[in-house]
């Protein structure tokens, strides 16, 4: 398994009232630095919380329930959580386990920030 690497930077070209969290590797239901990223995060009390997935090879129910229960904590709050460019594989495994018909997902990170404005 390859281990699950998060950056956190703030939305390019946003106001600051948001931040991206950029996974790469393999995330599944032991990969406790999700959820613990996804806290701090929702914690901030961001306006927008963007999850890029671009480099992220493997996500089983696990740690796709870590990024529901970051989504509707950051929604009670009044803020948005999106998921982006998740690759192939991923996209696949959210299609099938229904969290794309619950969190928007985009296809880049210009795309999210301007449809969540």
């Amino acid at each position: 398994m390859s281990a699950l690497s998060i950056s956190v930077a703030p939305v390019p070209g946003g106001d600051g009232a948001g931040c991206v969290i950029r996974l790469a590797g393999e995330a599944d239901i032991s990969t406790t630095s999700l959820r613990d990223a996804l806290a701090a995060e929702v914690a901030a009390g961001p306006r927008l919380l963007l999850v890029e997935m671009s480099a992220l090879t493997f996500i089983d129910s696990g740690a796709t329930q870590m990024i529901i229960t970051a989504y509707r904590a950051l929604r009670e709050q009044g803020g948005t959580l999106a998921l982006v460019s998740p690759s192939t594989m991923v996209a696949r495994v959210l299609g099938l386990l229904g969290v794309d018909q619950v969190i928007r997902v985009y296809g880049s990170i210009p795309e999210a920030v301007t449809s969540t404005r």
